[in-house]
């Protein structure tokens, strides 16, 4: 009579496998480097918002003759950097890294009127202060209007010239 030879796996194998398998799924995940990729996205995240604001900005400004909707005068007129804020922003909100900014501007205007669905923040937090958004507003003598982030992860400066 012959012996019949049990198939299949052993323990001992099937632990090696499974244990080869977790040493190169970690070292994927070390590669892939999720940091890395968290500030890659929030840098996209900036040239979104601030590609949005200024869109509104300009559609606004077209569709009232040249009007710019804000209540801060000296962010329009005098060729000062603002910090961009919120209706219940104080003067002691607009501390930005990448500029120095001297005042704050209102755009709430733009989603009241309904240019923008809301006036975005930065998705950092550390970059927001108070009711600031992380974000700044200058308007040259020329007209031509920046805006930027205050924050970014290894890019230049991540702002939008119109």
């Amino acid at each position: 009579m012959k012996k019949i030879k049990n198939k299949g796996f052993t323990l001992v194998e099937l632990i090696i496998v499974v244990a080869i398998i977790a040493l190169l799924a970690a070292a994927t995940f070390v590669a892939i480097n999720p940091a890395k990729r968290l500030g890659e996205a929030n840098d996209a995240q900036r040239w979104s918002d601030i590609t949005s604001i200024a869109d509104a900005w300009s559609t606004y400004a077209s569709d009232n003759s040249g009007t710019f909707v804000t209540t801060s005068a000296d962010c329009i007129t005098a060729n000062t950097t603002c910090m961009i804020a919120n209706y219940a922003g104080t003067d002691a909100d607009y501390a930005c890294g990448a500029t120095t900014t001297n005042a704050i501007i209102w755009l709430d205007p733009l989603v009241t009127n309904g240019y923008i669905g809301s006036v975005p923040f930065d998705p950092k937090s550390s970059s927001v202060v108070g009711t600031s958004t992380g974000y700044y507003f200058l308007k040259d003598a020329n007209g031509v209007v920046t805006i930027g982030s205050c924050d970014k992860y290894q890019t230049a400066a991540i702002k939008v010239i119109r």
